[in-house]
């Protein structure tokens, strides 16, 4: 029984910050497009905002913040006008076995999240990205999307949040169980990500392209990276955007490469591209922010147990329980961890552009590659259709990456070399 409490504890934490932890993960390993800028042949890009950038900005933060408070609201709503209650019912009423009706029970919440969550999604997902010219999905492609993704949420939260709602239980100071037990659970769903969870959604295959596979190699090789794995995944349809990114951890971690950001790049601007990511390769970046996100997580779960106490006796009888062990009390618990997570997003946000500008740092030092780096993030901004310079209270909640503007202004004025100044970063030979 021990062990299964341990188990518990594991699962409940790993459940409720997963979606925030392995995405933030994979943001670290992103090269994000961040406007519309046009290069001239001579001299550095200059950066141009059309209207339908400033429409587009203007989408995607409403959706944003809108998004997040739709969220709270939708949870509210399931504990307020007792749709949780009916739905543990209904739950027990289909197995009297707690550990099977909890399993029954999330099942349940899942699609009734998910289903008064659709016209958002759908407006986010699908109609913003068309209106704006960024995908050619059919929408019974992005529907079938979304429901692999609805069948994978129950098949990794229904077991889980069985068993932690059983350790909550039996732990007085769940708190800090569920803590410990997130740190493990959070690096298998990382470690598992790339082989078992993205292959649902696409196609990935080792980099076909022998000829610019042996020039990264070569540039992997020179940063310290042995035996790097390459892969292209077939983003293209469902985006014409374009992205790179490191994820997996051990003997999963790899380098992506969108096939849109393989066909649009030159070969120099690829190769910094994958400089940059190489950076976070070497500079343990997944495992910084990993880090960096648990001792977050320590804080969120303290007041988190002390705040989900307090709702239930405050509002436990109205909403039909009276401990946060029981299943009815769950989406009272994913509601104050949702809340947290969210009023810290200027915390990870910042900590991400630290270690996406110590990746640019790395990329330039490594290659010499200045031009082709401003010129890149050009190209990749062609797509994105955000503003360069965005509104600074945009820029310190939303960004995990600097500015598009920042990023250029850097690439073509860091130059410590000509001065004959030491790197900041790399310490080796640049050069391919």
């Amino acid at each position: 029984m021990r062990s299964v409490l341990m188990w518990a504890a594991v699962a409940m934490a790993a459940v409720l910050v997963n979606v925030a932890v392995v995405a933030v993960a994979q943001e670290a390993g992103k090269t994000e497009p961040q406007a519309v800028a046009q290069a001239s042949p001579q001299g550095p890009p200059t950066v141009t905002v059309t209207k339908e950038m400033r429409q587009h900005d203007a989408w995607r933060n409403a959706l944003y913040f809108g998004g997040a408070v739709y969220g709270f609201l939708v949870l509210l709503a399931v504990l307020a006008l007792g749709i949780s209650r009916r739905l543990r019912d209904l739950a027990r009423s289909i197995t009297p076995h707690r550990f099977l009706s909890a399993m029954v029970f999330v099942a349940l919440l899942t699609v009734v999240t998910t289903v008064l969550s659709l016209p958002l999604d759908v407006l986010s997902g699908y109609v913003v990205p068309h209106r704006f010219d960024l995908s050619d999905q059919s929408l019974g492609s992005w529907l079938w999307d979304q429901a692999k993704g609805l069948f994978l949420n129950i098949l990794l939260a229904a077991p889980i949040l069985a068993l932690a709602l059983e350790g909550i239980r039996r732990r007085r100071r769940w708190w800090l169980a569920l803590w410990l037990g997130s740190i493990p659970i959070t690096l298998f769903l990382v470690l598992i990500g790339p082989v078992v969870l993205d292959p649902v959604f696409n196609t990935f295959e080792p980099l076909k392209d022998e000829e610019l596979k042996t020039e990264i190699l070569n540039l992997a090789s020179r940063a310290g990276i042995a035996g790097g794995r390459l892969w292209q995944v077939d983003k293209s349809k469902q985006t014409k955007e374009m992205n790179a990114y490191v994820n997996g951890l051990g003997p999963t971690k790899r380098i992506v490469l969108w096939d849109t950001i393989i066909a649009k790049l030159s070969r120099d601007q690829l190769l910094f591209v994958m400089a940059h990511e190489m950076g976070h390769y070497v500079r343990h970046h997944v495992w910084k922010l990993l880090g960096f996100l648990m001792g977050l997580l320590l804080v969120v779960f303290w007041l988190g147990q002390r705040l989900a106490e307090w709702a239930t006796r405050r509002f436990g009888a109205a909403w039909g329980f009276d401990a946060p062990h029981d299943p009815a009390a769950l989406p009272l618990l994913l509601l104050l961890v949702s809340v947290f997570l969210f009023f810290l997003s200027p915390v990870t946000a910042g900590f991400s552009r630290i270690l996406e500008h110590e990746a640019d740092v790395f990329a330039l030092e490594l290659t010499h590659l200045n031009d082709a780096g401003a010129r890149a993030f050009v190209k990749l901004a062609e797509d994105s259709k955000v503003l360069p310079d965005p509104h600074p209270f945009i820029r310190f909640w939303r960004y995990t990456h600097p500015t598009l503007k920042e990023r250029i202004q850097f690439c073509t004025t860091y130059r410590p070399w000509e001065q004959g100044l030491p790197n900041r970063v790399w310490q080796g030979a640049p050069g391919r």
